[in-house]
């Protein structure tokens, strides 16, 4: 019984384990299992489903009333400090439900908090000043649809290769149509430094933006 163990596992070591093709297959499959480890620990976590309506946003219009007076601006983006906010703004679901609530209430200053600087800059840094906040305001009212927003529900989330994204894919309800609009959105969370009025100690936490074009956004809801 040994002899026929041992003269098939010298088997399988010729025919096999020394090929070079199995030897690559291997190699892939470590890197491949790797890969997903790595995805798996690292990549942000995001709710399915339902994750805005009109009753979610109700706590925003509070939020909203109040951003002005808490914030201060660095680098030209609008940071909120002190504010009583009842959501979590480390989560992927915050930063959706900000980002389509402000663009259907008209809320500029907000809404571009919810945008990665880059991408803002990607987007509007090539009109003038005065263009720039047309179109912003125009980049809004499409969003919504003219303020026809209706609720946001997220159907699934896929990988990206960069660390700490993700992309959403996006069923968004308006009121005027009968069906939603199915999108993509990336999401990255961004480390962001927050210092403390009282102490001045400083802390960094990872803020997640939306980091998709926001013309690319429009594309996907006026081609449907």
């Amino acid at each position: 019984m040994r002899e026929i163990r041992d003269a098939l596992w010298l088997a399988i070591k010729d025919k096999i384990i020394k090929k070079t093709w199995f030897k690559v297959v291997s190699v892939l499959t470590i890197l491949l299992v790797g890969f997903c480890l790595y995805k798996a620990y690292f990549s942000p976590n995001i709710t399915k489903g339902e994750i805005g309506n009109e009753n979610v946003w109700k706590e925003f219009d509070s939020f909203a009333a109040s951003f002005k007076s808490n914030s201060k601006t660095f680098d030209g983006v609008e940071e909120v400090e002190n504010t009583d906010f009842a959501f979590d703004d480390s989560k992927l679901e915050t930063v959706i439900n900000t980002f389509f609530y402000t663009a259907n209430t008209g809320n500029a200053d907000l809404f571009l908090s919810t945008i990665n600087p880059e991408q803002i800059d990607a987007d509007f840094s090539s009109f003038l000043l005065n263009e720039r906040f047309n179109k912003i305001d125009d980049a809004m009212n499409r969003i919504s649809r003219n303020g026809q927003l209706d609720r946001v529900n997220v159907v699934r989330s896929l990988w990206v290769l960069e660390s700490k994204a993700l992309r959403v894919v996006l069923d968004v309800y308006y009121k005027d149509l009968e069906n939603p609009i199915r999108m993509n959105m990336i999401i990255k969370k961004i480390e962001q430094e927050h210092s403390h009025s009282d102490n001045k100690e400083k802390d960094e936490t990872d803020i997640p933006f939306v980091s998709s074009s926001v013309w690319d956004i429009i594309e996907s809801i006026e081609d449907k």
